[in-house]
């Protein structure tokens, strides 16, 4: 998740076969998304939660890596799925989720979730690049939606004190006394 930023139900939902590994710029394609249907289980769905959803997306190295050293000791299964379950079966992304609270006990990690995983590489690159690259990397519908929901907003203002500072500078003038009537009259017209 955090070489994609994919949901999490993409990247459980991913196939070998979605995988090109040996290309000089190694990608996955995202095609599909893993839902549950009562009384069915989980299943791969072979079609995205959006239309936006379906994309191809180039691997940095460190994930081509995992997936490498992950192909070396997975174990066949009828889905041909690169994250199995022990019987062969679909991971169900709460089981997942509740894997990954039980591996962050005790530690100070307890804000990181799956989705946490999402914001920060849309976060990494609207700073790095710009954020339509975001949107189309987490494949959103548009950019607004990153901007709003998935990139980290930064926690000090940019330093615009040289700016500001023309408001107290002393241009040689007795400052003016406040009119009360003049500010009342204009907060009533704006």
């Amino acid at each position: 998740m955090l070489a994609t930023g994919a949901r999490i139900g993409e990247i459980l939902a991913l196939r070998w076969e979605d995988l090109n590994l040996a290309a000089e710029r190694p990608t996955l394609t995202i095609c599909g998304t893993l839902v549950f249907v009562k009384g069915k289980d989980f299943f791969r769905q072979p079609w995205t939660k959006s239309d936006a959803g379906y994309r191809m997306i180039t691997l940095p190295r460190f994930a081509v890596g995992m997936l490498l050293a992950r192909k070396v000791i997975a174990a066949d299964n009828p889905h041909n799925a690169i994250f199995a379950s022990r019987r062969g079966t679909w991971l169900s992304p709460n089981n997942v989720r509740r894997q990954w609270r039980q591996a962050r006990a005790d530690t100070d990690l307890a804000w990181v979730t799956p989705h946490t995983f999402c914001k920060t590489v849309a976060t990494l690159i609207k700073e790095k690049a710009d954020t339509k690259s975001a949107t189309a990397q987490l494949a959103h519908s548009s950019e607004d939606v990153t901007d709003t929901y998935y990139i980290a907003k930064p926690l000090q203002a940019p330093d615009v004190s040289d700016v500001l500072e023309r408001l107290g500078a002393d241009h040689g003038r007795t400052p003016r006394t406040h009119d009360a009537r003049r500010t009342t009259h204009d907060d009533e017209h704006g």
